[in-house]
């Protein structure tokens, strides 16, 4: 897939692209079901596809909360790139594009710039200053401009149309199963593994601490998970939430961590990119009146784990070449 920045004015105009627009947060099933059209269109016209995307979050430029990122913008491309698109265009929402109505927008992206061929949006989609825009409307706008207007019905699951609020919300009320359903692939959290207060180590449990890149992640609590680093997939155990000993709460440690154990690794893994995807979660965070009292209870939890991987896995890694669950290939 090419990738294309607001430095470029306009990318494969020569060639007429078959063209889609959104933020693209998550790349989630209904996502990827209009890229599967925008694909489809793009080869029966013989053109090549282009999805636009932004960055950073519409409701950012304008002033309002924008909602948790559920990607970072590296992992948006990557799991674009794995829909078949040609190309992807990624557009600074600036406070200039913010103000153009959906008329403008299309008349200067869409055919001025792109002289598209066919424009295939969500059936439900809205851009422009106010929303104004639509596929209805860009249809009647686009009647003198030889581009094919088509549309993608929203796709429903657990009866609602999927998207990326429904994932956040199901992501944040700890309903990891539903959220990887809508995602199409296991819930994540993709970071850079950073040093930690190293009480894990000192306890003989060495774990992986996560910086993340983007801002959704599920509700405090111990999970099963798979860290995919450094081109290998491992079974693990991840803590999400506070510290867990009432030392370090007095002390006035506060962050909220992403900690994980990789089991059976004990290596370096300082500065890497990893990817936590979660499988299960097994209890909520504890509080601990000693450190004997923690080790115990992540014995315990280690323990748990294992089972689950040699019941669920036949021992192998979820992840691992072999396993049958990739975390970054679809559960459906």
């Amino acid at each position: 897939m090419r990738l294309y920045t607001a430095h470029d004015s306009a990318p494969l105009a020569e060639h007429r692209p078959a063209v889609t627009l959104g933020v693209f947060d998550g790349v989630h099933l209904g996502h990827r079901a209009i890229l599967r059209d925008l694909v489809e269109t793009a080869r029966g016209l013989g053109a090549p596809s282009l999805a636009i995307t932004f960055s950073p979050h519409p409701r950012q430029t304008l002033g309002r909360s924008a909602p948790p990122s559920i990607t970072d913008m590296e992992t948006r491309l990557k799991l674009l790139a794995e829909t078949g698109i040609d190309a992807a265009w990624t557009l600074g929402f600036t406070p200039e594009i913010a103000a153009l109505t959906g008329r403008e927008f299309a008349e200067e992206y869409f055919h001025r710039r792109l002289d598209a061929s066919a424009v295939v949006l969500g059936e439900l989609a809205h851009f422009g200053k106010g929303r104004d825009g639509n596929v209805r409307r860009l249809a009647d706008w686009s009647a003198n401009w030889n581009m094919r207007i088509a549309s993608t019905p929203p796709l429903v699951a657990g009866g609602a149309p999927v998207s990326s609020t429904r994932v956040r919300l199901a992501a944040q009320s700890g309903d990891i199963d539903l959220a990887s359903e809508l995602l199409g692939r296991r819930l994540s959290v993709v970071g850079t593994v950073v040093h930690g207060q190293g009480l894990a180590r000192t306890l003989g449990f060495p774990t992986l601490n996560l910086d993340p890149h983007h801002e959704l992640k599920p509700p405090p609590g111990v999970y099963v998970t798979s860290v995919e680093v450094g081109g290998a997939s491992h079974p693990s155990v991840t803590n999400v939430g506070r510290p867990p000993t009432e030392a370090e709460i007095e002390a006035g440690i506060k962050d909220f961590l992403i900690e994980t154990h990789l089991l059976g690794y004990d290596g370096d893994l300082y500065g890497a990119v990893a990817e936590v995807s979660f499988i299960k979660k097994t209890r909520d965070v504890m509080r601990f009146a000693s450190q004997e009292a923690l080790r115990e209870r992540v014995e315990s939890d280690l323990a748990a784990a294992e089972r689950f991987f040699a019941g669920t896995y036949g021992g192998r890694a979820a992840g691992s070449a072999d396993s049958g669950l990739p975390p970054s290939e679809p559960l459906a």
